[in-house]
């Protein structure tokens, strides 16, 4: 029988570090962009031979592939998708199979969509972050706030019927009416998915930098859970539900890739710094591109015992809104579930047990004590 597999490619290359960013991501490297992407191919045809989990292609069948980066869009079309390709030369693909493609609004052309749609990829995500020119040049995002609708519109054009902007909040100096004007922004141009994520400041990046320096002032905590709300009911007026702590979408758009990430299903990482799960077994690329080039691969392997299994799972599936299987908790202390019921923390439903909205802005402590009951 075949089992559902999920790709994902990392594309390192960007035009300059954002100020937020610790991501495997390198500027200045066009003249290693065909050597690398030639390095994924080799990959991808090592993993359609004889591995130690088998031969993938008659185990697996694709049925998600993400693109993501650094900025996937920046480097030559044509070239990018010898990857998508080769892949599908080599694995047997869903024909409905949801293919990814993250790129950066200023990097787009209408040429590049094309040839896009034209390699099967039919789902884009464009890192938007945000609709005020003057926080995405804090940023160090290379786009503005013109080309993000300028993006949508060529890739509705080129056929792209399931598009997702990235937009991020709690960033320095951002007031909460310029957080409304992103989200009313970015529904007008009636895209299928969006992401909200609450800034995280990284150590070693420009902006962890300016943070220790007092040059940028990051909100408190009440601001950050305020702005996250706000999202959820502008955004639930507007038509998309919340699936997943920092992921909305109209009904029949939940990002099925990401899915797989939070439900543990199998996925298979390749590139540098891509991370994979089969089998219960973990295992990730070495994080240096000259490393990666010099034909470096998964130098690290965690083998997931039944206590790693249960532990993820809790972790993982308490980000969704649909929640875990209750049936896990067979056996326990109901008084400890039900203190957490109480609190408004938790909630039972048609046999998951699922985080509440308050549960969800304290997420880590629910899961601490959720695994505690459990024994963990």
């Amino acid at each position: 029988m075949c089992k559902p597999l999920s790709l994902y490619f990392h594309v390192p290359f960007c035009v300059r570090k954002c100020a937020y960013c610790d991501f495997a991501s390198w500027p200045g490297r066009e003249g290693d962009w065909r050597r690398y992407f030639e390095a994924l191919e080799n990959e991808l045809k090592d993993w359609s031979e004889i591995t130690d989990f088998g031969r993938l292609s008659d185990h697996y069948c694709v049925q998600t592939a993400f693109i993501g980066g650094g900025t996937p869009t920046l480097a030559p079309a044509e070239v990018l998708c010898t990857i998508t390709d080769q892949s599908r030369v080599l694995f047997p693909f869903a024909e409905d199979a949801e293919i990814t493609i993250e790129g950066n609004p200023g990097t787009l052309t209408p040429e590049k969509l094309a040839i896009y749609r034209s390699a099967g990829i039919n789902r884009l995500s464009l890192g938007a972050q945000s609709f005020d020119d003057g926080l995405l040049e804090s940023l160090g995002r290379i786009h503005d706030a013109r080309q993000i609708g300028e993006a949508v519109r060529m890739a509705r054009d080129a056929g792209f019927e399931n598009i997702n902007l990235d937009l991020m909040y709690a960033l320095p100096g951002q007031t909460m009416d310029q957080w409304i004007d992103t989200l009313n922004a970015a529904t007008a141009l009636g895209v299928e998915h969006i992401s909200a994520y609450s800034l995280i400041v990284e150590e070693g990046t420009p902006m962890a930098a300016r943070v220790a320096k007092g040059e940028a002032v990051l909100p408190d905590e009440d601001a950050v859970n305020a702005m996250q709300r706000a999202a959820i009911d502008l955004l639930a007026r507007a038509g998309y539900g919340r699936y997943e702590i920092s992921n909305y979408a109209k009904p029949g758009f939940e990002c099925r890739h990401n899915l797989v990430y939070w439900r543990r299903g199998d996925y298979l990482g390749l590139g540098c710094a891509a991370h994979s799960m089969l089998q219960n077994c973990r295992f990730h690329n070495p994080e240096n591109l000259d490393d990666y080039l010099a034909g470096g691969r998964r130098p690290d392997r965690q083998r997931l015992d039944a206590r790693d299994i249960l532990e993820e799972t809790v972790m993982l599936g308490t980000r969704t809104t649909q929640g875990i299987d209750f049936g896990l908790f067979s056996g326990t202390d109901p008084a400890r579930l039900k203190r957490l019921i109480q609190a408004d923390l938790i909630a039972i439903e048609n046999g998951f047990l699922r985080l509440t909205r308050g549960g969800l802005e304290v997420q880590d402590a629910v899961v601490l004590e959720l695994l505690e009951v459990l024994g963990c």
